[in-house]
């Protein structure tokens, strides 16, 4: 134990050096402060041994020279983006690294490492039990072959003309975006920053079980390009809360508007997915209360509306993954035609490793 934590010591250090990095002085003063609070959450918790276990995995990919990222909810983890494992900005991108910690087993998340089969080495089982693998789709690895091939060329990350061939539909082999469906949506919200995208394929993966949501979604937008509503001076009223489309904002809601602690604001949104949000749950009381306290008459309907978003409310950190490398693959459709069909046909035939 004495040697994880000093281990993990190390891996901190490794942290900060990083943050004047990663971040330019001015956004700096905002990332800092939420990669100590996950520092101590983390020795809260006492997940020192096992995330020095993943870290250590992830350096060991890195030394067989794999091409891996992280998905699902590690990408609200300040820690691994510092450390170049995520590519989800926590700051950027606005998740909350309690999304991913505060588990409802209580016992450390299993952490989703996504790795291009061709990698030699890269498959050795994780001694870990909480180190999930997967081998990229072949979708997943275009934009991997071509970040490979043009390594000088940075993407970036709001370019114009990208945008363009999303909302166009011209999305042809891009990862997460070719079907009609999505290719609908698109068209129709007109995305022009990574977060609107992450949108889209949110309403795509509820639209089967709740197309409510998606057709609400969809109304309220066009009334707002259409200037028929607008925007509340002060965000307190029901208009933001329905519908909801990531856990990160009711959990950033019920911090900010029910003056719930940052711990306890997933496990509300735990159990209240699990139909477990009942009156004698030990969270009902408080969030209550501080709605009610805040909001008078609307607490209660506000607290109706909360429950009922959880229940099917989205993880945005793991949609930002997956949609970074959507944008990607998009980039070098636009600016490397070519390239990227000559990758796309590679990949189709299994081709990965030559």
């Amino acid at each position: 134990m004495e040697s994880s934590e000093k281990t993990f010591n190390t891996i901190v250090e490794r942290c900060r050096l990083s943050l004047g990095i990663k971040y330019e002085k001015e956004s700096k003063y905002r990332a800092e402060p939420l990669f100590e609070a996950e520092v101590r959450l983390i020795r809260k918790l006492g997940f020192q041994e096992s995330l020095v276990r993943i870290v250590e995995y992830g350096d060991q990919l890195r030394q067989q020279k794999a091409t891996f990222h992280l998905i699902g909810a590690a990408g609200s983890s300040v820690i691994f983006f510092l450390l170049g494992f995520s590519e989800v900005d926590p700051v950027r991108y606005d998740t909350h690294f309690q999304r991913l910690w505060l588990t409802s087993s209580r016992e450390p998340p299993t952490i989703q490492f996504v790795v291009m089969p061709s990698d030699h080495g890269a498959w050795d089982a994780p001694q870990h039990p909480n180190v999930s693998l997967h081998a990229m789709t072949a979708l997943e690895a275009v934009p991997e072959l071509l970040r490979m091939r043009f390594p000088k060329t940075p993407v970036k990350m709001n370019e114009k003309a990208v945008f363009e061939t999303i909302r166009e539909g011209d999305t042809d082999g891009v990862f997460q975006f070719e079907s009609a469906t999505v290719r609908s949506l698109l068209s129709q919200l007109c995305p022009s920053r990574i977060k609107d995208l992450g949108s889209v394929t949110a309403l795509d993966q509820i639209g089967n079980s709740h197309p409510d949501v998606v057709s609400e979604y969809l109304k309220r937008h066009l009334a707002k390009e259409s200037k028929r509503i607008r925007r509340p001076i002060v965000e307190t009223e029901m208009t933001p809360l329905l519908p909801l489309l990531s856990q990160e904002t009711i959990m950033k809601f019920l911090h900010r508007h029910a003056g719930l602690p940052w711990e306890a604001t997933y496990r509300f949104v735990l159990a209240a997915a699990k139909a477990r949000m009942t009156d004698q749950h030990e969270l009902w009381n408080p969030v209550l209360k501080g709605l009610e306290h805040r909001h008078g008459l609307n607490g209660e309907l506000l607290f109706k509306r909360l429950i009922a978003a959880s229940r099917w409310a989205v993880c945005r950190a793991h949609h930002v993954a997956n949609v970074i490398t959507s944008y990607r693959a998009a980039y070098y459709r636009t600016f490397h035609r070519q390239a990227f069909e000559d990758a796309l046909q590679r990949v189709s035939f299994g081709e990965r490793g030559k």
